[in-house]
């Protein structure tokens, strides 16, 4: 009785597969909670047993550091860009999406070559350019697009601003006790460096306050022209259309009815 509960226990454990290979889509402009909603969604199926294979924009091992240093530095040109966007998209697709694909699994997607057009083309690229650029990527099953407004985005973003701002005073804060705490016991070397720190982190948070009303204009226009791209993307690519302003289980409950769905279909 026992070695038969043992077994059943293993058979329930088991993963499985769809009836079909999925390819997952979400899209959306910046802030627009489709990272959240991929952890969700990857949280539901695990826990139903399905095999379940994610991926990122921006996260191939061969560009996410070239495209991270890039990001930091003088910006490049719009091409420059397109064409590092496209290196992380086909190194994803060979080694993640296509592989995955091919042993039956469920990929979900945290933007996809819809992204590339939306930018690229707000950057003032050709549009028939870029599509023929990713002409080698896999036909997606069902895209979401998280609607969301650009000015919403921009609500989204000086809030996320605000409590950086606030974990880097918080964190000054924490240093200026522990280093109170333990300065009869340090060299003269030691406390000249906490010092310097000290300085950074202070003028880190100066800067950002001071570039906080350019850095967000600046966020908002291009956010502007991405939303302008992605509207003209809905019925040609057919997106699912939800509502992003919505609380965040009202969205995963629509996402999992949909996909849920397109699960069982034969």
């Amino acid at each position: 009785m026992a070695r038969d509960e043992e077994q059943s226990s293993k058979h329930t454990m088991l993963k499985i597969y769809p009836e079909r290979p999925r390819l997952i889509v979400l899209e959306g402009i910046d802030l627009s909670g489709r990272t959240t909603q991929v952890q969700l969604l990857l949280d539901w199926l695990a826990a139903q047993h399905y095999h379940v294979t994610t991926t990122a924009w921006r996260s191939s091992p061969l560009i996410s550091d070239v495209l991270a240093r890039a990001r930091t530095a003088t910006p490049l040109r719009p091409l420059s860009y397109s064409m590092l966007y496209a290196a992380d998209h086909i190194d994803r697709t060979q080694h993640v999406i296509r592989p995955a694909l091919e042993r039956g699994e469920i990929v979900l997607a945290d933007r996809y070559l819809y992204t590339a057009l939306a930018r690229d083309t707000a950057r003032g690229l050709d549009a028939a350019w870029v599509q023929n650029l990713y002409r080698y990527s896999v036909q997606p099953d069902a895209v979401f697009y998280l609607h969301i407004s650009p000015e919403e985005a921009v609500k989204r973003r000086l809030s996320l601003q605000q409590q950086r701002l606030g974990e880097l005073h918080a964190g000054k804060l924490k240093s200026a006790k522990m280093a109170k705490e333990s300065k009869n016991g340090k060299e003269p070397e030691q406390r000249k460096q906490e010092k310097e720190a000290k300085k950074g982190a202070q003028a880190t948070i100066i800067q950002t306050t001071a570039l906080t009303g350019e850095a967000l204009e600046s966020f908002r226009n291009f956010e502007v022209k991405m939303y302008s791209e992605y509207q003209q993307m809905q019925k040609a690519y057919g997106f699912t259309v939800i509502e992003g302003n919505q609380p965040i289980d009202q969205v995963q409950a629509t996402l999992r009815r949909a996909i849920m769905r397109l699960l069982l279909e034969m």
